[in-house]
């Protein structure tokens, strides 16, 4: 299953900086004018810079002008591609999100079956978004989520609401065949994940500490697990 992400109209201008808007805006954000390049690997290129850019840098920081010396491009050629800096942060949104793919997993024949294939998810979970550059990409979505509450809560919908989701619909599942009896799927499987989740990614932003082990990930997953397991057991 893969993720997408619908393309949002982002009004908010992030910046009063008349530099850090097209001069060409006399046409409609996403058309221009005649002759205009439509370079796939400039494009490319230029959402690749300004990727690491607002990563590095925050997304306030990171002006047009340093997105083009960063992808070797003249500053004409970013605006050929993206109105203005909401839209190029719009587009490299999508790009960092079109591809995250959160693998299938079903119940197994009985309980154990069933939960560890629940632990498996959990720990692909685990290590994808404890990965520095997840929690980046997290740590700057937060700090524009002001500015931008449309493509925050893009952001949120393709990648923690869809995996609380995915958890969610298979807690439903197991207690459909009455192997567990979780009475409120959605909250439990929003708990479940933050235990397995735990402080990783506050840990992270706060640099006292980097990824945690597979090892680690591995006893914290199957705890929590172990837990809701002996919170929800079947009824009798």
């Amino acid at each position: 299953m893969y993720l997408t992400v619908h393309k949002y109209n982002i009004c908010t201008d992030m910046s009063t900086n008349k530099s850090e808007r097209n001069p060409d805006a006399a046409f409609p954000s996403g058309r221009r004018g005649p002759g205009r390049p439509r370079d796939l690997e400039k494009r490319e290129a230029i959402l690749a810079a300004a990727s690491a850019l607002f990563s590095e840098r925050g997304i306030a920081a990171t002006t047009m002008d340093l997105v083009a010396e960063r992808a070797g491009a003249a500053k004409m050629t970013i605006y050929a591609h993206f109105a203005d800096k909401p839209a190029l942060l719009a587009a490299v949104f999508e790009r960092n999100t079109r591809d995250i793919r959160l693998p299938e997993f079903a119940e197994g024949e009985d309980l154990p079956s069933s939960l560890a294939h629940l632990n498996e998810f959990g720990e692909w979970l685990v290590q994808f978004l404890t990965r520095p550059d997840i929690v980046k990409s997290a740590k700057t979505m937060v700090e524009s989520a002001d500015l931008h509450p449309e493509l925050a809560a893009a952001f949120y919908a393709a990648g923690p609401a869809a995996m609380i989701g995915r958890v969610s619909d298979f807690l439903r599942s197991i207690t459909a065949r009455a192997l567990l009896s979780v009475e409120e799927p959605e909250l439990v499987a929003e708990q479940l994940v933050a235990a397995w989740l735990g402080v990783s990614q506050l840990q992270q932003n706060l640099g006292v500490a980097g990824p945690p082990s597979s090892e680690a990930i591995a006893k914290r997953v199957r705890a929590a697990t172990g837990a809701l397991a002996r919170a929800w057991p079947a009824r009798r």
